[in-house]
C-alpha cells in the first residue's frame, strides 16, 4: 500500500501552532517577502555554512555561493565555509572573492577536543562554537543552516535556504528544519539504512519512518538546538541527530517532544558527488560511512536501553572487511582478493551547552535547564 503524504500550507496554518512530528512543507511554500519581513522586524541572524574537506569542492562550492548572493542582506546575514584544509588551499582564496568567512576547523579552539581530531561533525561543532566564543552570537532564535558543498549543478537553488529558514522563522514551535530529496541517480546508503530502521517497532524510532530522506546533510536549526544536540564526529553526525531527537534528548522545549519541533522540507531532486562504494587502505568509501551511520544509530538504542549489548559481543572500533582490490590499470582482470581493516571509529561530544564559556555567552541556557528540572520534578 502506498499512502500519499500531505504536505502543509503555511498560509493555512497559524504561527504559533504546534505541528505533528515530521511535518512535510514543499519547496516554494513560503512567501519570499514574508520571510524577510520576519527577520528583519524579529532581528533574527540567519548564518549559512558549507562544510568542506578541502579543494575537490571547490567549483561546486563557489557555484553554491553564487547562487545565493542575492539573499545576501537580505535574509542570509553570513556566509561560512567549515574548511578542513589550509590557508593555502584555493577554497580561502575564492572565499575572499565573494566577502565569505572561513573557518578553519583544525584550529576550532574546543578545549574538549585533541589535536588530531577531524571530521565534518566535529568541523560542525568548531563552526557553531566559533559563532558563539569568538562572534558572540548568543540570539537563541538565530539561524544555522548547514549545507552540502558538492550539489551538482542544476539541483541547487536560493530555496534551499528561503522554505527551511522561512519555516523556522513562519513557525514559532519549530527549532529544526530538515532539507529532504529524492536522489534519482544516488542515495545508495540512505536506501539501505531506511529499511534498516523498519526493522525496529518502538513509539520513539517510529516517527523516523517519516523522513523522505534519512541522511541529508542540508539542515538549518535555531541557536538553541544546535547548542544542545550531541555531535559525532564524521559521518554518524546526521544519525547521531535524528536519533537524539527522536529519544527526546536534545530538549528543545517544556513538553518533552522534540519531534514536535522538527519540520522537514522537501526540495524535489538533488544529486551530488558519487563516494567510492568500497573503501581502499587510504579513503573511505560507502562500506565505512555505512559502518560508521548503523553503529551511531545502534549506539544510541543501546544507551536508551532499548537494545542490550552483552555476552561478549561489542562495538567495534574497525571497519574488517574482504574485499577484492582492483588491478592498477582498471583492466578486465578479476582483481585481488584480500581483507580491509582499517580503523573506523568516531568520537561522541557532548552538547556545547555543557561547556563553561558557551554557558558565559548564552546565559538563557541556565534558565532553560532550570525550566526542564522542575517538569522532570512535576
Amino acid at each position: 500500500m502506498v499512502e500519499i503524504m500531505e504536505a502543509i500550507d503555511p498560509e493555512k496554518v497559524g504561527r504559533k501552532e504546534l505541528l505533528l512530528p515530521l511535518s512535510l512543507l514543499m519547496m516554494h511554500s513560503m512567501d519570499r517577502e514574508k520571510v524577510e519581513q520576519i527577520k528583519t522586524e524579529e532581528n533574527i541572524p540567519v548564518i549559512v555554512v558549507f562544510p568542506t574537506c578541502g579543494d575537490e569542492e571547490l567549483l561546486s562550492l563557489e557555484r553554491e555561493i553564487q547562487i545565493l548572493r542575492p539573499l545576501m542582506g537580505r535574509i542570509i546575514d553570513e556566509i561560512w565555509i567549515a574548511f578542513g584544509g589550509s590557508a593555502h588551499d584555493d577554497v580561502p582564496l575564492m572565499a575572499k572573492k565573494y566577502g565569505t568567512q572561513v573557518f578553519y576547523a583544525k584550529w576550532n579552539g574546543m578545549n574538549d577536543t585533541s589535536w588530531g581530531d577531524s571530521g565534518k561533525g566535529l568541523s560542525m561543532r568548531g563552526l557553531i562554537y566559533h559563532l558563539c566564543t569568538v562572534r558572540g552570537l548568543n540570539n537563541p532564535r538565530a539561524i544555522i543552516e548547514f549545507i552540502d558543498a558538492d550539489i551538482r549543478e542544476g539541483y541547487f537553488s536560493p530555496r534551499w535556504v528561503i522554505d527551511p529558514v522561512g519555516a523556522i522563522l513562519w513557525f514559532e514551535e519549530i527549532e529544526v528544519a530538515k532539507i529532504v530529496y529524492h536522489r534519482p541517480f544516488g542515495g545508495r546508503l540512505n536506501a539501505f539504512i531506511t529499511p534498516f530502521i523498519s526493522v525496529f517497532d518502538h513509539p520513539a524510532i517510529n516517527p523516523l519512518k517519516k523522513l523522505l530522506y534519512l541522511l541529508s546533510g542540508e539542515i538549518a536549526g535555531t541557536l538553541n538546538f544546535w547548542l544542545s544536540v550531541p555531535f559525532k564526529q564524521n559521518f554518524g553526525i546526521e544519525m547521531k541527530i535524528l536519533t537524539s531527537l527522536a529519544l527526546n534528548r536534545v530538549n528543545l522545549r517544556s513538553n518533552g517532544h522534540d519531534l514536535s519541533h522538527v519540520i522537514q522540507v522537501f526540495m524535489g531532486e538533488m544529486d551530488h558527488k558519487h563516494s567510492a562504494l568500497r573503501s581502499t587502505g587510504r579513503f573511505k568509501g560507502l562500506d565505512a560511512m555505512a559502518k560508521e551511520v548503523f553503529q551511531a544509530f545502534l549506539e544510541d538504542l543501546s544507551e536508551e536501553g532499548l537494545i542490550e549489548i552483552d555476552k561478549g559481543l561489542a562495538f567495534s572500533d574497525r571497519l574488517q572487511i574482504s574485499t577484492v582490490v582492483q588491478t592498477a590499470g582498471g583492466g578486465e582482470e578479476m582483481g585481488t582478493p584480500s581483507k580491509l581493516d582499517i580503523p573506523s571509529k568516531e568520537k561522541t561530544f557532548s552538547p556545547l551547552k555543557y561547556l563553561p564559556e558557551i554557558k558565559a555567552i548564552c546565559p538563557w541556557l541556565e534558565r532553560k535547564s532550570s525550566e526542564l528540572k522542575v517538569r522532570s520534578s512535576e
